[in-house]
């Protein structure tokens, strides 16, 4: 029996046992590896939360807060139908993106089957469950982006779902290479590394105009940020465990623009592509250290010596 006759047998039992959601699969080829995108639901008919997406939004509740989501059922609300349907339209777009999306990741085989997870409460707008689950938060994405058929947010999700799956490529890549990380400054440039790849697929041309050029906004805001990239991650060798959560606050998360690592390092590593991903392909294998090397080439000569003696 073939592998890829077992393969269409394990597509087989998710449609079988998948729930009301629509099985969105297709096999997608980069050097022969197939990708398998499937859409379930993070809540059950009556709006119970499941227990695939209470594991997902775990990491930001306590249990009494996750037993009061499994208790207290929400059905989908009429917006958060839409954003539902709005994400299933759009998975045929991003069977077509894979290719393109693994390009920095060489020699590194996506997971066969990436789950597409859609709850309605707890979570974040998009993120990932390791290590081939992508989960959006249709509430969150309705309170943040309004609805969905809004002809923004066709790109948006689409840059949503771009972001995600850079991530789960990068928990292949960290788990082929037995990445270990052992100190809060390898901690924080792995961050840095990972959040700024996937929020380098998330920038619209307000960031980088069809040349692949920085725009004016974009040099204005990588300007105010790198003081604080430099800041932060000299303070982190010296930091006591107290201290290293404040210094990590801000990295990744929170308003786009304010996200002095994750943005920063997006921004360079935009310069470094320059409308073509397979220069990134370097970064990507130079794992955390790679940010700092980075850093040696972007930063201005007073920075990078502030950044060099906090090493």
């Amino acid at each position: 029996m073939t592998k890829m006759f077992l393969r269409w047998i394990v597509l087989f039992l998710i449609l079988l046992h998948g729930g009301s959601e629509t099985l969105c699969q297709e096999i997608v080829s980069a050097s022969s590896v197939p990708v398998v995108l499937v859409m379930r639901s993070g809540t059950s008919e009556n709006g119970t939360i499941t227990p695939e997406w209470k594991e997902a939004i775990r990491h930001w509740h306590d249990e009494e807060a996750l037993a009061a989501m499994v208790a207290i059922p929400k059905r989908r609300s009429e917006p958060e139908i839409r954003w539902a349907r709005h994400i299933g339209e759009r998975v045929g777009h991003w069977r077509g993106m894979i290719d393109s999306l693994r390009i920095p990741f060489t020699g590194v085989a996506p997971p066969e089957i990436v789950t597409i997870l859609l709850g309605n409460q707890g979570g974040n707008d998009a993120f990932v469950l390791a290590p081939s689950t992508i989960c959006f938060d249709l509430s969150r994405l309705q309170e943040e982006y309004g609805n969905a058929t809004e002809p923004v947010n066709g790109p948006r999700i689409d840059r949503f779902f771009a972001h995600e799956f850079t991530h789960v490529m990068h928990k292949a890549w960290a788990k082929k290479n037995n990445l270990q990380l052992r100190t809060p400054l390898g901690t924080a440039l792995w961050e840095c590394l990972t959040e700024g790849l996937g929020n380098y697929r998330s920038l619209s041309e307000k960031w980088v105009n069809k040349r692949g050029e920085l725009t004016l906004h974009a040099r204005d805001v990588l300007a105010r940020l790198e003081p604080i990239f430099v800041e932060r991650l000299s303070a982190l060798p010296h930091a006591s465990e107290k201290d290293i959560p404040n210094l990590m606050q801000g990295l990744s998360m929170g308003p786009f623009d304010r996200k002095w690592g994750a943005l920063t390092v997006a921004l360079w590593l935009a310069q470094e592509a320059a409308g073509d991903d397979r220069n990134l392909q370097k970064w990507v294998e130079a794992g955390p250290a790679g940010v700092l090397t980075l850093a040696d080439k972007y930063l201005s000569e007073e920075l990078k010596g502030k950044i060099l003696r906090g090493r």
